[in-house]
């Protein structure tokens, strides 16, 4: 029997030695930054603000809007102008703040491409038009017939890469002014 015993002994030793092991593969990955989000205001857009955050949720593994029923420290707007277009936010932090969306923009473009374009805005990204529809920061300047709203992994990895530095509420550094991003 102890014969049996010791050669046992040994293997569940050695099998504890490596579960105790963490390698990076099988390591877990941190939690996702969490950017609470209301669309309490969105009216027609709420949809499309919602299609946005699934897609950036996607996108961008360790950020996460969750969106409440409350008001939050990020929300979404619906507005009208006279003119009928310009959608922009003002942040107040990475992911707090508000992002207005004019009723107009919604007939001109699609409406959840115009979300993400705002939302990027918050995880931190400029404008960075005008440029090819891949890019979802270049907004309007891409045309009315760009349909994309997936940001694109140089898009992803500004945004993952500015996370991976900063918290939500750290300042975005090129948001110097008070003045209003499109």
């Amino acid at each position: 029997m102890a014969r049996v015993l010791k050669p046992l002994s040994a293997v569940v030793l050695a099998c504890s030695a490596l579960l105790s092991v963490g390698t990076p593969a099988g390591a877990a990955a941190p939690a996702p930054e969490i950017i609470p989000i209301d669309l309490l205001l969105a009216n027609s857009y709420t949809d499309a603000a919602r299609e946005a955050i699934e897609i950036w949720n996607k996108a961008v593994p360790t950020i996460k809007f969750v969106e409440q029923d409350t008001p939050a420290a990020l929300r979404v707007m619906e507005y009208k102008t006279a003119q009928g277009v310009q959608s922009h936010v003002y942040i107040e932090g990475a992911g707090q703040g508000w992002v207005y969306l004019e009723v107009g923009d919604a007939q001109l473009y699609k409406p959840s491409r115009i979300v993400v374009h705002e939302l990027g805005h918050m995880l931190s990204l400029n404008d960075s038009g005008p440029g090819p529809c891949s890019k979802v920061m270049t907004g309007a300047s891409a045309g009315a017939d760009c349909p994309n709203d997936q940001p694109d992994t140089a898009e992803v990895a500004a945004v993952a890469d500015f996370f991976a530095k900063n918290d939500v509420g750290d300042r975005i550094p090129w948001w110097g002014s008070r003045s209003a991003a499109r």
